[in-house]
């Protein structure tokens, strides 16, 4: 329960940044990388989808049963669902968006609704949705009662936390959206990538302590640990989680002690956040890491933030870019 709290505060900061968008990578010692995180279910209520006459007919993490018969306004409150609706080829169904959605393109020029984590009823109404979709990080529970009284299906999807989940969701969303053809070529292509970026990762023969620290300006400061999406990300790119193996669990703040303790070879960060910050010399000049590996030879990646953590269709992207920044002689 401490790790859904912790995640969860984390998403609200990012809040604030998610217009920063791009999953460009830039390398300076430095590559560029993302964060949207990723939050733990908060229910054990399974998921299931079945075909009714009427309509799909679905059962959310929540536990709510909903039948779909209209995808033709759809509001997607988080932005790895959008960004799976749109390569499921129906991104011209959807018209408003939550604050995390920065990609593709198009979907971030959409209007927002807000931020689907203090989602406003009378925000997502307005655009007379026939679909709302997001996962178990959407809140308050007031809210998507209030909107599902009006008529209107609201689906609640478990929240994932690790990259062997991106095909299941990609399956999920597109049975939901009544494209299960669509969803079965998507998942695959995302397996395939993923499992050829771990394949790389294999070939390593070094193995470098790596920590994520999550920065949004010098406000947000936190150093990520086990139970993470960073965690699954680093180790299947053949690294060592630095956090986690330091004995740091979930997210906490940074302090120059757990960072030393952590001595990581290399640092990854959301490359807008570290721009908040004011560039990669402030993070360098952050207190502590100096006296780490990765201060001391500049070893520093930044990332896309939704890309990096967001588990959907460019994880195995990511993965792979994560591969050649952590082992430069695999790189093609």
């Amino acid at each position: 329960m401490r790790r859904i709290f912790v995640l969860l505060v984390v998403l609200a900061l990012a809040a604030a940044a998610c217009a920063d968008g791009g999953a460009d990578t830039t390398t300076t010692q430095a590559a560029t990388t993302t964060t949207t995180t990723a939050a733990t279910t908060t229910t054990e209520a399974a998921t299931t989808t079945t075909t009714e006459a009427a309509g799909v007919a679905f059962t959310g993490a929540d536990g709510v049963e909903s039948v779909i018969t209209d995808t033709s306004r759809i509001v997607s409150l988080n932005g790895d669902l959008t960004e799976i609706i749109w390569d499921l080829g129906l991104g011209d169904q959807v018209v408003a968006i939550d604050v995390t959605t920065t990609y593709p393109e198009e979907a971030a020029a959409l209007p927002p609704v807000g931020f689907g984590r203090q989602l406003a009823a009378e925000a997502v109404l307005a655009f007379s949705p026939t679909l709302v979709i997001g996962d178990q990080q959407i809140a308050p529970p007031e809210a998507i009662e209030q909107i599902r009284g009006t008529g209107v299906p609201v689906v609640i999807l478990e929240t994932r936390t690790s990259i062997d989940d991106v095909a299941d969701k990609v399956r999920q969303v597109a049975e939901i959206l009544g494209v299960p053809d669509a969803g079965e070529t998507l998942a695959t292509r995302v397996d395939a990538e993923i499992a050829a970026a771990e394949q790389r990762a294999t070939a390593a023969t070094d193995h470098p302590r790596v920590a994520f620290l999550y920065v949004r300006g010098p406000e947000t400061l936190l150093l990520f640990g086990a139970g993470m999406v960073t965690q699954d990300l680093i180790e299947s790119a053949g690294g060592v989680d630095a956090g986690a193996d330091s004995g740091i669990a979930g997210a906490v703040p940074l302090t120059p002690e757990a960072l030393v303790a952590a001595a990581p070879d290399v640092i990854i960060s959301p490359a807008g956040g570290v721009a908040a910050l004011g560039g990669v010399e402030d993070l360098a000049a952050l207190p502590g890491v100096a006296e780490t590996p990765a201060g001391q030879n500049g070893r520093f990646l930044l990332y896309d933030e939704a890309a990096f953590l967001g588990l959907g269709p460019r994880t195995g992207e990511a993965l792979d870019q994560l591969v050649s920044d952590l082992h430069p002689d695999l790189a093609g």
